[in-house]
């Protein structure tokens, strides 16, 4: 009797081991299962949009290479890449942290400045990584707001050119959706300009340009050590980085005239302008600080420009904090491209502002159109 007793506890014990035993396991099964069933969401995008069917094909080719070799893949973190270049069909990429990139789609010849193209390649990035928030690089020739083929000068652009194609401002900014990105960044000439960042205001929280050209090479060396400040959504550790390249060069190299952007204050930028300034007052153009390498100048310095129709020095005190507001960070060389026409920069306030001139009616009538014209007449 005393030995069934015991042979039952026996049972009943290696029971109750092997029922935990089965339990555990699937406990283990389950939560293998589980985290294969969650998979790590994507928090951070960067699109980097590389119009480059044109003259600059040659620096698209060494900007992707810099931005390959510098990306080091984060946890939810991406960097997608659409490139179009001279010799090649368009394609959207995707950067892995080997260094190496996958060809997501390819898209054949097509015209990169078409606003249609550009809203769905901006559509296609926020489609695949849905809560994820998106930065946006741009790389091509540009011209500010001047309207397409507005301006007989061949090293001025609008927003994006693809071989003679171009793409307004008006046009570049419809085909973003409202609030898409945390910041754009413009690796383009004569981007900083008071009429680009109000048509932007609802598109991003900050805007990165520059109030003059940039250089060539201009961020490809900055890539390949610094990619991932934008990526992780630090455009001004970034821009910092690129002003210290072009600051430390000799002779024409030494040429940088870059701020970041926030959009939200400038609306209050605007009607403080509406309010306060004088707009039909006539100026000397000459006494307005230049951004630009001609003799006939189109693009000056805002803080240089609005502050001269201010009456009183408690107005431009006020302009001068509302421009501070705005221009959370900026940086100059003290002058641009020494020996190609250059010119000192004595004001830099971070924006630049168109100044109507009887010598470009037609300009002139474009401007008229304009969000910030509408905005302070």
């Amino acid at each position: 009797m005393a030995n069934k007793k015991q042979r039952a506890r026996e049972f009943i014990i290696k029971t109750i081991y092997m029922t935990a035993f089965i339990f555990i396991l699937g406990m283990v099964v389950v939560s293998c299962t589980k985290e294969e069933e969650e998979p790590l969401v994507v928090s951070k995008v960067s699109l980097v949009y590389l119009a480059a069917d044109n003259s600059l094909s040659g620096e698209g080719y060494d900007k992707l290479e810099a931005i390959r070799q510098g990306w080091t893949a984060t946890p939810g973190s991406r960097v997608l890449v659409y490139f179009d270049s001279a010799d090649k069909g368009a394609s959207l990429l995707e950067l892995r942290g080997d260094h190496q990139m996958d060809i997501l789609e390819e898209y054949g010849e097509e015209n990169a400045a078409a606003s249609e193209v550009f809203r769905r390649v901006i559509l296609k990035a926020a489609g695949l990584y849905p809560q994820a928030t998106l930065n946006l690089l741009v790389f091509s020739h540009a011209s500010g707001w001047l309207p397409q083929c507005s301006y007989n000068n061949p090293s001025l652009r609008s927003v994006v050119m693809d071989r003679n194609n171009e793409m307004d401002l008006a046009d570049f900014a419809d085909a973003i959706p409202n609030n898409s990105f945390q910041y754009i960044i413009f690796e383009a000439c004569h981007m900083a300009g008071i009429e680009v960042a109000y048509q932007l205001r609802y598109k991003a929280r900050y805007l990165v340009a520059s109030s003059a050209e940039i250089v060539s090479p201009g961020f490809t060396d900055i890539y390949r050590e610094y990619i991932g400040e934008l990526v992780s959504g630090n455009p001004v550790s970034f821009m910092q980085q690129a002003f210290n390249y072009f600051d430390k060069q000799t002779g024409y190299m030494r040429s940088a005239t870059f701020s970041v952007i926030k959009t939200a204050k400038l609306e209050d930028l605007a009607g403080f302008i509406k309010t306060y300034c004088d707009i039909n007052k006539e100026v000397n153009i000459t006494n307005i600080q230049p951004f630009d390498r001609n003799s006939d100048h189109l693009f000056f310095d805002f803080g240089s420009y609005y502050l001269s129709l201010l009456a009183t020095d408690t107005q431009r005190e006020e302009l001068s904090a509302l421009i501070e507001a705005c221009v959370v960070w900026k940086a100059t060389t003290p002058y641009f491209m020494e020996g190609y026409r250059g010119f000192v920069i004595e004001e830099h306030s971070g924006l630049t502002a168109y100044i109507m001139q009887e010598a470009y009616p037609s300009l002139n009538e474009r401007y008229k159109q304009t969000e910030w014209y509408k905005a302070i007449k």
